[in-house]
């Protein structure tokens, strides 16, 4: 049996926030969600081979998601992690009703452009339900550029970024979406929104695929970038301020090439020592 620290589904692709930087891309997402009865059919046969210590549903933004309640019970039946948890943006945060609270453990709050009274508002209601689930608040100052149109001819570089990725490299943010398996949202979000690149060839087949344990295993294991890398920075983008932006200033900004995109001394920094996991995040409170 495979075991991973996280395994994230989206329950749903857009967002009613469209921030300039969301590398899951979701300002180019059309409004979709899940497909229920395929995920669960993909979940049981992944739980065959495979455990995690947290599954996490997500988007977009998975609150808005009205059969949010009917998902989580129905994952939690599967038995493929050990907790669940609803990362959101907090805005429609009374979505989460009493059943789902029941049958989850945490909740991560990203407090983006946080001001004082968004802050109250989240930590009133973190306070009020710490004794039905964990809540997380995490507190962003800025975001890092995540992927660029252009592909990245630079083979040194693509696998520098690959291996300063801290998502992929330390906190196993697999994914599934459809059939397959991917090694973390970015790789997911861009094959969806870059023709030269497919989603076959950067995830793993789950359904009808009789030596699954064995490839998920060489998968997650690998040290090679995917097709995907060509067009991501990873963690090392150079930093902006966090704001909303319309779906045709979200793409003029990936127009650039990876070259203009890069903060170059923290990609060398990042090389020669451990730079931590809050790359991004300038306060976690948790209640």
């Amino acid at each position: 049996m495979i075991t991973v620290e996280s395994l994230e589904i989206h329950v749903s692709n857009h967002c009613n926030l469209s921030c300039r930087g969301c590398s899951h891309i979701s300002p180019l997402e059309k409004k979709e969600f899940l497909n229920e009865e395929n995920m669960y059919l993909v979940l049981k046969k992944l739980s065959s081979v495979l455990h995690c210590k947290v599954i996490r549903l997500l988007g977009g933004e998975p609150t808005l998601n009205s059969n949010l309640e009917n998902i989580v019970s129905k994952i939690k039946e599967i038995g493929i992690s050990d907790e669940i948890s609803i990362p959101t943006n907090g805005i429609l945060i009374s979505k989460l009703s009493e059943n789902i609270l029941n049958n989850i453990d945490i909740v991560e709050i990203s407090n983006y452009n946080y001001n004082e009274k968004i802050s109250k508002n989240l930590i009133e209601w973190a306070k009020k339900n710490k004794d039905k689930v964990t809540t997380y608040i995490y507190l962003y100052d800025y975001f890092r550029e995540p992927f660029s149109y252009h592909k990245n001819a630079n083979k040194q570089l693509v696998d520098d970024i690959y291996k300063t990725c801290i998502i992929s490299q330390k906190w196993q943010c697999f994914n599934v979406y459809g059939e397959y398996f991917y090694k973390c949202p970015q790789s997911l979000a861009i094959c969806k929104n870059i023709e030269n690149c497919s989603l076959d060839k950067n995830g793993i087949k789950i359904l009808g695929n009789q030596n699954l344990e064995e490839e998920l295993e060489k998968y997650i294991n690998s040290i090679s970038p995917l097709q995907a890398c060509d067009y991501c920075l990873g963690t090392v983008g150079k930093k902006f301020k966090i704001m909303q932006v319309s779906k045709e200033k979200y793409k003029k900004e990936a127009e650039k090439n990876i070259e203009e995109m890069l903060d170059k001394e923290f990609l060398k920094q990042s090389l020669e020592e451990d730079v931590g996991d809050m790359f991004t995040v300038g306060k976690v409170l948790k209640f």
